[in-house]
């Protein structure tokens, strides 16, 4: 089976099924099938070859899906492009990954003409896209394509240098699908919410678990918290995924408002952060919905462990063992945690992650050195710190970088926050280390106070109190910095090298971090 096959198995099966919504358009699956077999007819058409990789420069559209199928039937490479990036690195994914077509949404045009020169063909989502596919033929062409060859090169930045591609295969793709829906619980009766990018790896992940039985997927073009609520009660949305502070966001206007019907709504999948119990009880009696956690990458295909409905429960219920933990491996993976030495390590101590998955990306384009540094025979090695327990739950303590060594004792930031974001005062918070002439490297706590707080010195005395109460000394930060809004990622991921950078520049400077009030981007 190949990423295509989706489309058309689907329409096969359940022709008149409603399979994409946005706004006011609605394919079937027959016409996501047809129409993805005339975009494939097209490209074939043109000067492209199977393995050619093609541009998708696009916000959230119903196009999105029948793209991806499409370009799989044609034997060519998705490389989803970021709509955030700068035009300059925009240049660098389309000559990094020799692009030799794009294809650009009419939104998106203007800010990267300049960045359309190299690829022979370009294609405009919209009257162009639209009389392309109506001249084509509604017949996918028969290319040989294997299972293995590469479906999609996704850019991911590191901490340091230019984005690196990480290539992406049919099969490992389609057996993330099967693992995502397992663990799931996923029907095709299901109507899922698409909120977050397209071009990110959950997006990409998302158009093939998220479609593979059939299922109906509404689109938004960004997340609005108020949009959510309207469209679970108005299209009786059973699935959708958030980040904690976009369930925040949601649960503020269920709290505040009008009492709305959310009784479609069987489960939201969160990732990047664990969520305290008792925003999560909050959200289970608001939303009368199961939560599960994820953990992933964009190198595993984007999920390798779940936190699943019931240990949701039990947290809720008092079991304080698991609360920091990401949950199990998936039924695809097996996970491990390995010293420096790359033996495992023994339970409970922290080192490196390792994922062994038939869902693995099989690694990075033109990067043969960084492949086998992180692609090694034994698995993937993630480069995030964490620790298993008694009973196989993960626990993420960091990334192997954002690690702070203070008096020669590791110390992982993820430990800190998960204490500071017990307060009631705290919405978000995010951990970094400052050099220290002294220790060599201390933690210093960035907070996101919540709105009732104005009183910063009365919270800074708490929180050094809550610190004191549950850290070693060694652990406790150094000060606290205030902040009204993080650095976001295109996930919606706190960007935290940014944050660093920041306080780090404050601390050179022998000066205090200023309370910023600009906007930080958000969904796009």
């Amino acid at each position: 089976m190949l990423i295509g096959d989706i489309a058309t198995n689907n329409a096969r099966r359940y022709p008149g099924k409603r399979a994409l919504v946005d706004a006011d358009r609605t394919h079937s699956w027959s016409q996501v099938d047809a129409r993805s077999s005339r975009l494939a007819s097209f490209l074939a058409g043109t000067a492209l070859v199977p393995g050619d990789r093609v541009m998708v420069t696009a916000r959230n559209c119903i196009e999105w899906p029948e793209i991806s199928f499409g370009l799989a039937k044609a034997g060519l490479v998705a490389v989803p492009v970021n709509i955030r990036l700068a035009p300059d690195e925009v240049a660098h994914v389309r000559d990094d990954s020799q692009a030799r077509a794009a294809i650009i949404h009419t939104d998106q045009y203007e800010t990267f003409t300049g960045e359309l020169d190299g690829p022979a063909v370009v294609l405009t989502i919209g009257d162009e896209y639209e009389s392309a596919l109506a001249a084509a033929e509604p017949i996918a062409p028969q290319i040989d394509i294997a299972p293995d060859d590469v479906a999609v090169i996704l850019y991911t930045s590191g901490t340091t240098g230019r984005a690196k591609g990480v290539m992406h295969t049919h099969r490992g793709l389609l057996y993330q699908a099967a693992d995502t829906n397992l663990v799931t619980e996923a029907d095709r009766s299901d109507v899922m919410l698409a909120t977050t990018p397209f071009f990110t790896a959950g997006g990409m992940v998302r158009t093939v678990s998220w479609l593979y039985l059939g299922q109906t997927m509404v689109i938004h073009q960004r997340f609005d918290p108020q949009a959510v609520i309207d469209e679970i009660e108005r299209s009786a949305i059973t699935f959708t995924t958030f980040i904690p502070t976009m369930l925040q966001r949601t649960l503020a206007i269920l709290e505040n408002g009008p009492r709305r019907d959310m009784s479609s709504l069987r489960r939201i999948s969160y990732g990047s952060a664990p969520v305290p119990p008792g925003l999560a009880r909050k959200a289970m009696d608001l939303l009368g919905c199961d939560l599960q956690q994820r953990y992933g990458l964009t190198e595993c295909g984007g999920q390798a462990t779940i936190l699943t409905p019931q240990d949701h429960r039990d947290i809720v219920a008092g079991t304080a063992s698991i609360a920091t933990s990401c949950g199990q491996e998936t039924p695809m993976c097996s996970i491990r945690v390995v010293d420096i030495d790359g033996n495992d390590a023994p339970t409970g101590e922290v080192g490196e992650i390792v994922i062994v998955s038939p869902a693995n990306a099989i690694g990075y384009w033109n990067r043969p050195a960084q492949t086998a540094e992180t692609f090694r025979p034994d698995g993937l090695r993630t480069g995030d710190l964490g620790y298993l327990d008694d009973e196989n739950y993960l626990h993420v303590t960091g990334r192997k970088t954002d690690m702070i060594i203070s008096g020669g004792f590791n110390v992982y930031p993820a430990e800190i926050e998960r204490v500071i974001a017990q307060h009631a005062g705290v919405d978000l918070v995010a951990v970094v280390g400052v050099a220290d002439p002294e220790w060599g490297e201390t933690p210093v706590a960035v907070v996101i106070p919540k709105p009732h707080v104005s009183d910063h010195d009365a919270l800074t005395a708490e929180l050094t109190a809550l610190c004191r109460a549950e850290l070693a000394g060694y652990k406790q930060p150094r000060r606290f910095e205030y902040r009204d809004e993080f650095p976001l990622g295109p996930a919606g991921k706190i960007i935290k090298r940014e944050i660093a950078n920041q306080v780090n520049q404050v601390a050179d400077a022998g000066g205090r971090m200023p309370v910023t009030t600009g906007p930080t981007e958000e969904h796009s």
